[in-house]
């Protein structure tokens, strides 16, 4: 008896230790293009065309919306540790431009130092009206529904 009870406490600790260590070992997440340094070093400066660069990396994340000659291709490395938010523990940005001819003019590499934090303004812009209380909204049509406006008229 004294056995079995040992058996059931040793599988309960072993099951107990490996859930405790999920929640202390973070969940990697790789998000974005996934740089390949081989790749990158073929992309020649004002040697390579937008078709090269797009057999050797494939289509890139984004580009620019001001002009398409500078292409973006981004990536970041997130970590969740049990219930908590995600966090950014690297990121990679490649930023590769095109002169006139469709040649690479310009590889930028920029990383998580790099960025800077936006603050959003939380002001609204008020709408011009009154604003009506819950009750002038419910009572505000009675006396206003006219009989030729009923169904039936």
């Amino acid at each position: 008896m004294n056995y079995v009870i040992k058996k059931y406490i040793f599988v309960f600790l072993c099951i107990f230790i490996t859930s405790c260590s999920s929640l202390v070992s973070p969940i990697v997440e790789n998000r974005g293009y996934v740089f390949d340094d081989e790749l990158l070093n073929k992309v020649v400066l004002e040697q390579s065309i937008a078709s090269d660069v797009i057999d050797l990396l494939g289509s890139p994340s984004t580009t620019s919306s001001i002009d398409a000659s500078t292409w973006y291709y981004i990536y970041s490395k997130a970590e969740t540790t049990a219930f908590y938010h995600p966090e950014i523990t690297d990121r990679r940005v490649l930023a590769i431009s095109f002169n006139n001819e469709n040649k690479v003019n310009n590889l930028k590499y920029y990383s998580l130092e790099d960025g800077k934090v936006i603050s959003y303004v939380d002001r609204q812009t008020p709408t011009r009206g009154r604003e009506l209380t819950v009750i002038q909204q419910l009572f505000g049509n009675l006396g206003r529904l006219g009989a030729g406006s009923l169904p039936g008229n």
